[in-house]
């Protein structure tokens, strides 16, 4: 078992937040203060922010899947809501599917944003990482905070909002040749291989879910959320306008406060 690095805020019912490609717990930043009466759980997937990474090849969506699962077991978590970013939002659905299949009950509510989940194109700008030639040259020839800068402007449909913060936390994560080893793999094997099965398992979910999409997502379209929303039962999605692919940090306002609503609806704390 590798430890994750993670940072709890608050007290209550547990919310499990997952970060996408790139990134790490930082995009979760504005959680914990729109939900004060949740005990908000942000933690790094291995070789992002400050979990140690492997020197391997186990950067699958089911491999993260695994670390966060193992994460659960190890703090006892029980009856706790989940959210996910991007390729959390993918981690966030494994581990859904993983609970369902076991028969458990602990996970009350899912709410996934702008989240993998099906075959999809992989957007021009993110190609050369899925090279196993060209992604290492380019990582080793352009500065991290250069690349970061350049994906957060394609991520973002407004990029005025992008911080200075953003690009200087973001980079960190390729600062190191283990870094840079972890986002080539992560990006190599990003879309999952048995998505025809995956498919079948998302149409038996039956807990509450709450889909969140940037309307000018150009990284994973609105086109998959509005599939993704019609094949979970019972489901709700959200479109904001003027946002991209990452809305709790481009519009952090609407984000938040769509979560704090979806969750005192379906998993409201007693008393």
């Amino acid at each position: 078992m590798i430890p994750l690095n993670f940072e709890s805020s608050g007290s209550g019912r547990p919310l499990l937040a997952l970060h996408g490609y790139g990134a790490s717990l930082f995009s979760w930043r504005h959680l914990p203060p729109a939900l004060p009466d949740r005990r908000v759980i942000r933690i790094d997937f291995p070789g992002h922010g400050r979990s140690p990474p492997r020197l391997d090849d186990r950067y699958r969506l089911a491999d993260h899947a695994r670390a966060v699962l193992e994460f659960i077991e190890s703090q006892g978590l029980q009856e706790f809501d989940l959210v996910g970013h991007s390729i959390g939002g993918g981690v966030a659905l494994m581990i859904a599917v993983d609970f369902m299949e076991r028969r458990r009950n602990s996970i009350r509510s899912l709410t996934l944003v702008d989240s993998l989940a099906l075959a999809q194109r992989i957007p021009w700008l993110l190609q050369p990482a899925f090279s196993p030639r060209l992604g290492p040259f380019v990582m080793s020839l352009l500065p991290p905070r250069l690349i970061v800068r350049a994906v957060l402007r394609f991520a973002f449909y407004d990029g005025r909002r992008i911080t200075e913060e953003m690009v200087r936390t973001y980079a960190k994560n390729l600062e190191s040749g283990e870094g840079r080893h972890v986002s080539l793999e992560t990006a190599r094997q990003m879309i999952p291989g048995d998505v025809v099965g995956m498919i079948e398992k998302y149409r038996q979910l039956t807990l509450p879910a709450l889909l969140i999409w940037g309307r000018r997502d150009r990284i994973v379209p609105p086109a998959i959320g509005i599939e993704l929303n019609a094949l979970i039962q019972g489901s709700k999605l959200i479109l904001i306008d003027d946002c991209g692919h990452i809305p709790q940090e481009e519009r952090p306002e609407i984000t938040l406060r769509a979560i704090a609503e979806f969750l005192s609806r379906v998993s409201p704390i007693a008393g």
